[in-house]
């Protein structure tokens, strides 16, 4: 705030010292007079009393004078600091009170002004008009010459003059003034100088426009339906009409001044604090329809920013308008249309609609389908032109019918041209749409396809004429297969025996080929009897249990001489947590298994065969098995790879001639598989081999042990290498369960101790580290030393699926902790059986046994098995009984330790033997040692040192 200046009164030291210097003139003058007397000799002698009163008086009106002279310059400074002070105050005055003054000097043409005009004018005193033209040039013209007429008038007419009018400043903007003024004249009338005030009114007129539009605002919102409001920048309430203020039940006055967060729930008053900032930020207006749920009611609600002059946002308009019946009449509406275009889109029938030239302007998806045509192709052409000509007459006729009353509607059966060129037949229903005043507008074309159901008959009837025909051939095919069977079953049996009998070379030669020729040729019969069986619909599945390893077993003893023939491997994968026993078809499940692996077998040259049977949960209360074989055989091009399923067909002619068979084997097990509700399916690469699989769920009995129960509770030496820090007792408890166990120190030991082969599995511990498990196991993988070993991962019970999908497969298990010893044990023995299969060239998931069924065993006798196993002698079987005692012997000492290496020592034993002398009793040692079964592995090997002489 501008302060008023303070007079400035000389201080009281400033007037001493102004009449120090007429009293210091007095002396001296006097002591100069003095002396200049006594110099004279006019002391020299007695002064007479009229010299003494003339130096008096002289000296007096000095000093009076001088007295005099002082006081008058001390008053004249007063009075210029009095009217300093004045003029500051009228400055003050006439800027507080925005009125300013010009003065024009008549005789100079010079226009003085106070300072206030330059504020008022915008102008500085450099820039501010000296001459009246000049001056006149500020205005806008039309306020221009109004002031010069008023000033004109003045001058002549002797009154003074009073007019508003509008200042333009240097920046564009504008103000509105008021301006007086008066002219001054000489002692003979003549106008001298022309004096007037300016007042800036400006404020006062935007008050008073304001005031005037509040009115005229306030009658025209009053009268509104809707509910109108403004807000300031700040989003505070400064006007409302009563719309508004009812919907909040509250008085207008009582609305100014709050915000949102004072009249609405928080949600709500955030929603439209948040939607003000929005438009007042972007400048420019929105709308939106709201529903008001506590009110039942739509509302639009439009917002709309206010800017002044320069565009600056200052507020915002409010208006909500209820718009619950304009919705309620769209929504009927809309679900109306939307209910004749769904009906009208979606009908299952063609719905067409013609003009009264029976032109199409309306034709929905079905009747473009039943006529082959697309929409744009159909519209604004004549239905006529897609109409059969033989059924023109009888459409017209009708037509004429509906047209003129005669009929309400007509329904024939017609045909129509597709785009194919092809014949469609249509129930056709057509009637007549009128308008309000009962004139005819369009006809409305209903169109059913009915070419199947016209054909449906014909179809019929030559469907059971052909299954006349295949229940015949089917019938003849299962007799005469019968038929042949029985002779071919002669042959083959007879040429048996002859081959039992002595005969020269060329005699078996021709046996040998007449039992061949004969075996392939009851197979022939056999699948072409099935496959009838399968036409006629004779094939019934059993529901009765089995044992899955048998299935395999049974397998096995089918194809494991052939594949030994032919110098290829035969493996079997069974996982340890299937179940004993099983309900479903063995026969059935066996005939799948071996029409795969019998293919298997017979397309590969090189490699092997492996069959395996994986747990893959429960659906249902079964459990789901999947089957798989793999072949590393020819493989099927990704083009045969659907053929190969057709019956009578492989996958080219020269397979045929090569390796013969029917075509009907994949066939007939695809057909098994579907009754089982399960699908066959085949992966293949030409050159690598093929795999066939499929997945069947089957129910278990109610008392059930899995495969695996029955395994040992002492364990092998397994020498466990632990990288980290075990929890605490984890590893009293591996000793307790006979793991020799020894602390690791990074990778380069582990990679060391590998490869000296001091331990057998690596145990990680990565608890509360599961995301740096991948990575170790994968720097661990990329180590050739370490990655055939196995490994198993210790990890937070929490963190084990996470860990286990992060890894990938990068170890062999992944153990929870806390666990309890048969978790351990169960996870160690794990991770070791599924190494042992990736070595074998098949990872079979989670811990899967592999039965090595490749021995073959020799035929059963026909005559009774003997009570006990028949003693064995190792020269007869051509053996080298020291070789076999010492290998019998270390392999003994092997089990007792339970060690790993007793696999590999049972494979050296079997090589003592020749291929088909090996002991039956000596076969079944390969299931034990895969089960890590030591217990019953000592049991057969002390078994078989008795049996061996």
């Amino acid at each position: 705030m501008a302060e008023l200046p303070q007079p400035a009164y000389p201080p009281q030291r400033s007037v001493r010292r102004l009449l120090f210097f007429p009293l210091l003139i007095f002396v001296i003058f006097l002591i100069t007079f003095l002396l200049y007397q006594f110099r004279k000799g006019v002391f020299q002698g007695h002064l007479d009393d009229g010299s003494i009163a003339l130096i008096i008086a002289g000296s007096m009106l000095l000093l009076i004078w001088s007295v005099f002279s002082v006081l008058r310059l001390y008053w004249r400074r007063e009075t210029d600091v009095a009217l300093r002070e004045n003029e500051e105050r009228l400055r003050i005055s006439q800027r507080i009170a925005h009125i300013g003054s010009w003065d024009w000097d008549l005789a100079s043409d010079r226009v003085d002004c106070t300072d206030e005009m330059y504020r008022i004018f915008g102008l500085d005193d450099e820039s501010f008009p000296r001459t009246y033209p000049e001056f006149l040039q500020l205005l806008p013209p039309e306020d221009r010459n109004a002031l010069a007429v008023a000033i004109r008038s003045a001058l002549y007419g002797g009154a003074g003059y009073a007019l508003e009018h509008r200042v333009f400043r240097p920046d564009g903007s504008e103000r509105i003034v008021f301006e007086t003024g008066e002219v001054f004249h000489n002692e003979v009338g003549e106008p001298l100088r022309v004096v007037s005030v300016v007042h800036d009114i400006t404020e006062r007129k935007q008050a008073e426009s304001a005031l005037s539009f509040e009115k005229r605002y306030r009658a025209l919102i009053e009268n509104l339906p809707q509910a109108i409001y403004l807000k300031d920048r700040n989003s505070y309430y400064v006007s409302c009409n009563s719309s508004f203020a009812r919907e909040l039940g509250m008085e207008t006055a009582e609305v100014f001044g709050k915000t949102d967060r004072d009249l609405f729930p928080e949600a709500v008053a955030e929603e439209r604090i948040a939607d003000d900032a929005r438009v007042m930020a972007a400048g420019l207006p929105e709308e939106r329809d709201e529903w008001r749920p506590g009110a039942n009611v739509w509302v639009s609600r439009a917002l709309v920013p206010l800017k002044d002059q320069g565009g600056t946002v200052y507020g915002l308009l409010g208006v909500a308008t209820d718009i619950t019946d304009r919705k309620l009449a769209e929504e009927r509406l809309k679900e109306s249309e939307e209910r004749f275009r769904i009906t009208f889109e979606q009908a299952a029938v063609g719905i067409c609609h013609l003009d009264l030239d029976g032109v199409m302007i309306r034709i929905n998806r079905s009747f473009c389908n039943i006529i082959g045509y697309d929409q744009d192709d159909l519209l604004g052409r004549a239905i006529e032109m897609f109409s059969h000509p033989d059924d023109l007459p009888q459409d017209r006729e009708s037509v004429r019918a509906l047209v003129a009353r005669e009929i309400d509607k007509y329904t024939v059966e017609k045909r129509y041209l597709r785009a194919d060129g092809s014949l469609v037949w249509v129930n056709l229903s057509k009637s007549l749409a009128f308008g309000p005043s009962g004139e005819p507008r369009y006809f409305i074309a209903v169109v059913e396809d009915i070419t199947e159901k016209r054909a449906a008959e014909a179809l019929r009837r030559e469907h059971d004429l052909v299954k006349a025909e295949s229940l015949a051939k089917s019938r003849f095919l299962a007799n005469m297969s019968h038929e042949i069977r029985t002779p071919m079953n002669a042959i083959i049996g007879m040429s048996l025996l002859a081959l039992k009998t002595n005969l020269t070379v060329k005699q078996r030669g021709y046996l040998e080929k007449i039992h061949a020729s004969s075996r392939v040729l009851l197979n022939i019969i056999n699948d072409t009897l099935e496959f009838s069986r399968f036409e006629a619909g004779r094939i019934e599945l059993e529901h009765l249990d089995f044992d899955p390893c048998q299935v395999l077993k049974s397998v096995h003893d089918i194809f494991s001489a052939r594949a030994a023939e032919k110098g290829i491997s035969l493996r079997f994968l069974l996982d340890p947590e299937l179940p004993r026993q099983l309900v479903g078809d063995a026969l059935r499940l066996t005939q799948v298994l071996g029409n795969l692996v019998g293919n298997a077998v017979k397309f590969t040259e090189h490699g092997g065969v492996v069959v395996g049977l994986t747990r893959c949960g429960m659906v249902r209360g079964e459990t789901l098995v999947r089957f798989f074989v793999r072949d590393s055989g020819l493989g099927i091009p990704a083009e045969q790879l659907e053929r190969i399923f057709t019956p009578f067909t492989q996958v080219d002619s020269s397979t045929t001639r090569r390796f013969g068979g029917t075509g009907l084997g994949l066939s007939i097990s695809r057909q098994l598989v579907e009754m089982m509700e399960g699908t066959l399916e085949v992966e293949s690469e030409v050159g690598s081999g093929s795999t066939f699989s499929f997945t069947v769920s089957f129910a278990t009995p109610l008392q059930q042990e899995l495969l695996a129960t029955d395994a040992p509770l002492n364990l092998p030496a397994v020498r466990v290498m632990v990288e980290g820090t075990l929890p605490t007792g984890m590893h009293k408890s591996l000793k307790e369960l006979g793991f020799e166990v020894k602390k690791g120190a990074g990778e380069a030991m582990l990679a060391d101790a590998a490869a000296a082969g001091q331990y057998d599995l690596v145990l990680y511990d990565c608890r509360g580290r599961s995301r740096e498990a991948a990575q170790l196991l994968y720097r661990t993988r990329e180590n050739r030393t370490l990655a055939g070993l196995a490994s198993a991962v210790l990890v937070e019970r929490e963190e084990l699926a996470p860990a286990a999908a992060e890894a990938n497969g990068l170890a062999h298990r992944y153990i929870g902790v806390p666990c309890d010893l048969e978790a351990l044990r169960t996870g160690i023995l794990r991770a070791l059986i599924h190494r042992e299969a990736q070595q074998a060239g098949e990872a079979m998931g989670d811990a899967q046994l592999s039965l090595d069924m490749n021995a073959p065993e020799p035929a059963p006798s026909v005559a009774a098995a003997p009570a006990t196993p028949a003693r064995v002698d190792l020269a007869t079987l051509g053996a080298d009984s020291l070789a076999v005692a010492r290998e019998l012997a270390e392999l003994e000492r092997l089990l007792a330790k339970n060690s790993l290496d007793a696999k590999k020592q049972y494979h050296r034993l079997l090589q003592e033997f020749p291929p088909e002398g090996v002991p039956a009793e000596l076969q079944r040692l390969a299931a034990c040692l895969d089960r890590l079964d030591f217990r019953r592995a000592r049991e057969i090997v002390e078994r078989v040192g008795q049996l061996l002489q």
